[in-house]
């Protein structure tokens, strides 16, 4: 960068041409010339963006700051490089589902329980992991066979006649559920019958006279 000479000037750049007048031991006039290298050292600047972390001569960083690192070059000049750093931190975010049959999340339709990941790029251009912890709750769709006279009553509704009848309600779970009933229904007959006899008659174990 500088140097001072015993004149006492100080020179920035180098030079051939500076000259001293002094007098010798032996009294005689003395000329010294300065042949001198000026070094100036590159001190360098560089910006960087990174996701979590930035390692930079060694030392890992992990906060966004103006960093520092002065270290001799090959001509023994202190140079000082100058890091302008942003550390970007992606939200890792986690969500927490209750649905009926399924769920989709992400383009992606879960059937099951389970703690699912989704990896993705953030608008940094840092991956980014969310978290979804599912439950899924099934309904338990029932089906009976009965077989009545007449009718039948099934869910606060009377039936007179078979056939298949379904009954949807939500489950303990708020979910949908569907009952089914298979349904035969039988109806009653009455006869009349006219007989004549002698003495006696005998009809369903009773006689009669």
């Amino acid at each position: 960068e500088s140097y001072t000479w015993i004149d006492g000037r100080t020179f920035y750049e180098s030079t051939d041409t500076a000259t001293y007048h002094t007098t010798n031991a032996a009294g005689c006039d003395s000329v010294v010339t300065l042949h001198l290298t000026i070094y100036h050292p590159q001190h360098t600047a560089d910006s960087q963006t990174a996701c979590e972390s930035y390692t930079w001569h060694g030392q890992t960083y992990t906060t966004s700051d103006t960093y520092y690192y002065p270290h001799t070059d090959a001509h023994g000049c202190t140079q000082v490089d100058t890091l302008y750093l942003t550390i970007n931190h992606p939200q890792h975010t986690s969500t927490t589902q209750v649905a009926c049959e399924s769920y989709t999340w992400h383009g992606q339709t879960h059937t099951t329980s389970g703690t699912y990941y989704y990896t993705h790029d953030d608008i940094h251009g840092c991956t980014q992991v969310d978290t979804l912890y599912l439950t899924i709750n099934h309904p338990h769709h029932t089906a009976s066979t009965e077989i009545a006279c007449d009718s039948l009553e099934w869910h606060g509704q009377v039936y007179h006649t078979s056939g298949t009848y379904l009954h949807e309600h939500n489950d303990e779970n708020g979910c949908s559920q569907v009952d089914t009933l298979h349904l035969t229904i039988n109806h009653n007959s009455a006869s009349e019958l006219t007989i004549v006899e002698c003495e006696s008659y005998t009809w369903n174990t009773t006689t009669y006279n």
